[in-house]
C-alpha cells in the first residue's frame, strides 16, 4: 500500500506538471492532495516497520537482559527519541535501535520531503500549431465595388487602397466603368505613420502578438514566430552610376540626370525625379461639376489607362569621411570626399516570402523579395540623340491596363499604384548641401525625404540607399498589417512555432524517487529480515497490553514492583534499573504432562531476572500457543489438572 500511494503521488503530480491554475483555492486544494498521498505513505510503510519492530523486540528480551527503563524505551521507541540516547540499548540492541531509527526517519523522508518534488514556478511551454493570421492579398481589391461596401464583423465597412471616379454613378449605362483617382485616406494615414515613426520595421496593429500568438494576459500570450508568402508591390532598385565622373550606363537608360548634379561637382546631396510616365491628375477630357469624375459625352479613351508605372531615379551623395587632399581641385569648397551615386528602381509585381517573429514586448520581421514582373510592362521610345521620348505615349500598347477590358487587373494595378504614389511622395524634391568653405555648412531641405528613415539625422542620405529604398517600401506595404479595415488584409492558416513563459506546477519526478526509492528499499529489507525472525521464532509477537499482562505474571515481578502500581511518573529508580529477561520461567509454576513431542511440562514465559528464566525453545508448546492451551483445557476439563497456589 505505501507503493501504490507513492505512485499515485507521482500519478498526481505528474497530472499537475506543467498546468497553469488561477483559482488560489484550487492550487491549494491539489497540494494538499499531494500531503496527503505522501502521509498515507508514511503510515503504511511506517506500519510495515513496526510490525517488524514488534516481532523483533521479544527476540532481544529473549537475548539480553535489559533494564527497566531500557525495556520502556524500546516499547515506547516510536514515541519517545531518548531511546537513541541510552548506551545499554544501542550496544545490546542495534539491530531494534537501528529499526527503531527507520520508523523516525521515514516520515521525514515522506511527509517532508516528498511533496518537494512538486513546486511552483515558470517554465518554457512549447508548440507547433496550426493557426489562422492576417495576410495580403490584393484580389480583395480587384473584386471591390464601391457601390456595395464589404462589410466587417462588426458591421463596420473595409476599406479601399483608393479612391475612385466613374463614369456613371449607378453603374447601369451601356459601356460605364470606374477608374482611379487617388490613394485613400486610411492609405495616406498608414504611409504617414511608418514615414513619421522612423523605426526600422513596418507598423502592426496593436496587440496584435496577443492576437496572431493566441495565448491571454492572464495565462500569458504566446511569443511566436511563423512564415508566409503573398504577392504585392515592389520596388527593385539597382545602382546605375557610382563614384565621381561614373556615366556609363546613364546614357543606357535614359537617366533624367547625371552625376554633374549630386555633390561635389553639384549642390545636391539627394534628388529624385520620380514622376516620369505617371498617372496623370486629373485625366484629359471634359468632366462635369462636382465630385466622381464623371466625364461629359463619351469618355476620352485614354481615360484611366496606365500606360507605364513611373521609373524612380534617384542621386545622391555620401561623405566618405576621408579628408581631400591640398591639391585637389575640390578642396577649395570642400573638407572630405563625397560619393556619389545614381539608383534607378523599377515598380514591380513581387512575391514576399515573410519571417514573423512576435517577441515580447515586440516583434521582428524579414521579408524576402522575388521580382516577378514590371506592373506595367512598357517603356518609352528613344529620340535621335538618345533621350527619353516623353512626349510619345510609351510601347507596347498592348500592354496598356485599361478599365474598360480587364477590370480584375486593372482594379489590382490600381491598388499597386496607390501604393507606390504614396511612397512616390516621399522621395519627391531634392536636398542642396552648402559646401564646408567658406561655410556655413548646412543642408537646404526640399523634400519629404527627411521625414523618413532614409536619410541620417544632418539631413543626408544613408549610405546603403538602394536596400533602405527596397526595405522602406516593403515596410509601408507590410504596414497594411495595422490596419484589419483594409481591403487586402484576409486571413490564411499556417504552421507556427510558439512559446510563453508559463506559472505553473513544476514536478520532478527524480526527487519524488529519490525520497521514496530508500524507504521502498528499506522497508522492504527490514520486512525480509521479520519475516526470518518469524520464522526463527516460529511464532508471532504483538505488544498490546494482553501480551504485556501475560509475560509479566511473575511473582518475583509482583514483590520488587510493590508500591508501584499506579503507573505514576516518577517511577522508583531502583526498580527501573533493574534488570529483565524474557524467557521460561523456572519455577515450575505450570503443571506438567509428557507430551508426545517428547518434550515434558509446559512452561510458563515471563519477564524475569537473568538467573530465573531459561531460554525459550522453537517448537516447544509453551503455555499460551493454541495447542498447549487446548491441551490444558482438556485436563481441566478431566479434573486432573493441579492448582497451584
Amino acid at each position: 500500500m505505501g507503493i501504490i500511494f507513492a505512485l499515485f503521488q507521482h500519478f498526481l503530480y505528474t497530472y499537475l506538471h506543467h498546468r497553469h491554475i488561477e483559482d488560489e483555492n484550487k492550487k491549494f486544494r491539489w497540494v494538499l492532495y499531494g500531503r496527503a498521498l505522501a502521509f498515507l505513505a508514511k503510515v503504511a510503510f511506517g506500519g510495515c516497520v513496526i510490525v517488524v519492530f514488534r516481532q523483533r523486540i521479544w527476540r532481544t528480551f529473549r537475548e539480553r537482559a535489559l533494564s527497566v527503563l531500557s525495556i520502556d524505551q524500546l516499547f515506547g521507541a516510536t514515541e519517545d527519541p531518548s531511546l537513541f540516547m541510552n548506551w545499554e540499548t544501542v550496544s545490546n540492541a542495534p539491530i531494534l535501535v537501528t529499526i527503531a531509527l527507520v520508523i523516525w526517519i521515514i516520515p521525514l523522508a515522506t511527509i517532508i520531503f516528498s511533496p518537494g518534488a512538486l513546486t511552483f514556478g515558470n517554465y518554457l511551454e512549447k508548440e507547433t500549431i496550426n493557426r489562422m493570421v492576417p495576410t495580403i492579398n490584393f484580389k480583395s481589391e480587384s473584386n471591390k465595388d464601391w457601390r456595395n461596401p464589404v462589410k466587417m464583423a462588426d458591421g463596420s465597412n473595409r476599406r479601399s487602397v483608393m479612391f475612385y471616379n466613374t463614369t456613371d454613378k449607378s453603374g447601369t449605362q451601356p459601356g460605364w466603368f470606374d477608374y482611379y483617382d487617388q490613394p485613400s485616406a486610411e492609405l495616406r494615414r498608414i504611409a504617414l505613420l511608418l514615414a513619421y515613426s522612423n523605426m526600422d520595421r513596418p507598423n502592426i496593429q496593436q496587440g496584435a502578438r496577443q492576437q496572431i500568438c493566441g495565448g491571454s494576459n492572464n495565462g500569458g500570450a504566446f511569443n511566436c514566430s511563423y512564415e508566409q508568402t503573398f504577392v504585392g508591390p515592389g520596388y527593385q532598385c539597382s545602382e546605375v552610376a557610382s563614384g565621381y565622373g561614373d556615366t556609363g550606363r546613364l546614357k543606357e537608360y535614359g537617366a533624367p540626370f547625371n552625376m554633374s548634379e549630386l555633390a561635389p561637382e553639384g549642390r545636391y546631396v539627394y534628388y529624385s525625379e520620380v514622376d516620369q510616365g505617371a498617372y496623370v491628375r486629373p485625366q484629359a477630357g471634359t468632366f462635369l461639376k462636382g465630385p466622381g469624375g464623371i466625364p461629359v459625352g463619351d469618355p476620352d479613351p485614354s481615360l484611366g489607362v496606365f500606360k507605364s508605372e513611373p521609373v524612380l531615379w534617384v542621386g545622391y551623395s555620401v561623405n566618405s569621411t576621408e579628408p581631400l587632399s591640398k591639391d585637389d581641385p575640390l578642396a577649395t569648397n570642400w573638407t572630405h570626399r563625397y560619393d556619389p551615386a545614381i539608383i534607378r528602381c523599377v515598380h514591380m509585381e513581387t512575391k514576399y516570402t515573410v519571417r514573423w517573429d512576435y517577441i515580447e514586448p515586440s516583434f521582428l520581421s524579414t521579408a524576402k523579395r522575388e521580382y516577378l514582373a514590371p506592373i506595367v510592362d512598357t517603356n518609352f521610345l528613344r529620340m535621335d540623340n538618345g533621350d527619353l521620348d516623353l512626349s510619345e505615349d510609351p510601347q507596347p500598347k498592348e500592354n496598356w491596363i485599361s478599365p474598360r477590358n480587364n477590370v480584375e487587373l486593372y482594379k489590382k494595378t490600381a491598388a499597386y499604384h496607390a501604393i507606390g504614389d504614396m511612397f512616390r511622395d516621399f522621395l519627391r524634391g531634392h536636398v542642396d548641401l552648402a559646401p564646408p568653405l567658406p561655410g556655413p555648412y548646412y543642408a537646404q531641405v526640399y523634400s519629404d525625404v527627411t521625414k523618413t528613415r532614409l536619410v541620417e539625422k544632418n539631413s543626408e542620405p544613408k549610405k546603403n540607399l538602394t536596400e533602405e529604398i527596397e526595405a522602406f517600401y516593403s515596410d509601408m506595404v507590410l504596414s497594411l498589417f495595422s490596419a484589419p479595415e483594409m481591403l487586402p488584409i484576409d486571413e490564411e492558416k499556417v504552421t507556427m512555432n510558439r512559446s510563453r513563459i508559463q506559472s505553473s506546477f513544476v514536478y520532478v519526478p527524480e526527487r519524488l524517487w529519490q525520497c521514496y526509492a530508500p524507504v521502498i528499499f528499506v522497508t522492504l529489507i527490514i520486512m525480509l529480515f521479520g519475516a526470518f525472525t518469524i520464522w526463527e521464532d516460529g511464532t508471532t509477537f504483538s505488544a498490546g497490553f494482553s501480551r504485556i499482562l501475560v509475560t509479566t505474571r511473575n511473582t518475583t515481578l509482583d514483590d520488587i514492583s510493590r508500591g508501584a502500581c499506579l503507573g505514576n511518573d516518577p517511577f522508583p529508580m531502583e526498580l527501573m534499573h533493574t534488570r529483565l529477561k524474557f524467557g521460561v520461567l523456572a519455577d515450575g509454576s505450570e503443571a506438567e504432562y509428557m507430551g508426545g513431542d517428547g518434550y515434558q511440562g509446559v512452561g510458563h514465559c515471563a519477564f524475569g531476572v537473568a538467573s530465573e528464566v531459561g531460554p525459550i525453545i522453537r517448537g516447544v508448546p509453551y503455555a499460551g500457543l493454541p495447542d498447549a492451551g487446548l491441551k490444558r483445557r482438556a485436563k481441566r476439563e478431566n479434573g486432573t489438572e493441579k492448582e497451584v497456589d
